[in-house]
């Protein structure tokens, strides 16, 4: 029991937190990214809680960081104990503070065009709710979801492990495309996709859900490798980039839905039904739903 006490007295949050960021992005660099640290200082954090737990908790030999069998373990459990450590911060508060604000977690997509008209018509019905709409990757999403930080997440389906513990709720299907300026030299022609990727491509970073399907894709047309990649998040930079360079990106069509039908960019005219995805809700069963916020679903729902 002694043993047990000395090793939570010297256990840190931020080692917790950035144990966690990294085993949910899979890599040192974009955790780092996430919680505003150096890539050193989140390895150095992740190293201390492992010496001082005796495990190793990342596999660092592979491409990335997977979790170890003794990580995910430890992942699932202190999760948990973060989940708790919110709803005690909500017990404190009050249940009037918590019912008076939702909180959203959604893909770039998501914000720029399906989300805005619903939170728009949301605060209409609750005027004095704060509506928090917080973006990121599924990765961030889920495990602010997961630890009680968000209510719901609006995002594509994720792999079965980033999923568990919770609920999926397919919405409607969204496609990947290929898209570039629209005097680029590709474009108003079919090219074929091998000559799409001699030009630079910008993507989302290894390990992002968007990634993997491009990834997918791109390997069963025989395109193993890009030779010149632009890597972000970043759905301003995106337009940008694209705007002044003949770079193509692949991104979901609601990133530029309204510089598509504006005629600043086109979609390339590679990957058709091939690159479709599930969008929808992702809910934590385990916390409560608010009115607010049960309306607020309803009205996703009825939008979709």
């Amino acid at each position: 029991m002694q043993e047990v006490d000395l090793v939570s007295k010297k256990i840190r949050l931020r080692q917790i937190r950035c144990f966690v960021t990294v085993a949910r992005r899979r890599s040192f660099v974009l955790a780092a990214e996430s919680l505003g640290l150096t890539q050193p200082a989140v390895s150095r954090s992740v190293r201390e809680l492992e010496q001082i737990l005796g495990q190793e908790l990342i596999d660092r030999s592979t491409r990335g960081a997977d979790v170890t069998p003794r990580g995910r373990a430890f992942l699932e459990a202190v999760e948990a104990a973060l989940l708790q450590i919110w709803r005690g911060t909500q017990a404190v508060v009050g249940e009037v503070a918590a019912e008076e604000s939702v909180r959203i977690g959604a893909l770039p997509n998501v914000c720029s065009q399906f989300l805005p008209a619903i939170i728009r018509d949301f605060k209409q019905e609750f005027p004095s709710a704060t509506v928090r709409v917080i973006p990121g990757t599924n990765a961030d999403l889920l495990g602010s979801l997961r630890r009680g930080e968000t209510d719901f997440v609006i995002g594509r389906l994720s792999t079965s492990q980033d999923m568990k513990g919770l609920m999926f709720e397919a919405l409607f299907d969204e496609p990947l495309i290929f898209a570039a300026r629209q005097d680029h030299p590709l474009a108003g022609v079919r090219p074929a996709l091998q000559e799409v990727v001699r030009y630079p491509m910008v993507l989302p970073p290894e390990g992002t859900i968007i990634r993997q399907e491009a990834s997918r894709f791109l390997a069963s047309h025989g395109v193993m490798q890009l030779s010149d990649v632009v890597e972000t998040t970043s759905s301003e930079f995106q337009r940008a980039y694209l705007a002044m360079t003949d770079a193509v990106a692949v991104v979901p069509r609601g990133v530029l839905q309204s510089e598509l039908e504006q005629g600043v960019f086109v979609q390339l005219e590679i990957g058709g039904d091939e690159m479709r995805g599930p969008v929808g809700l992702t809910l934590n069963p385990t916390l409560t739903q608010s009115d607010a916020m049960r309306q607020l679903l309803q009205m996703v729902r009825r939008a979709a």
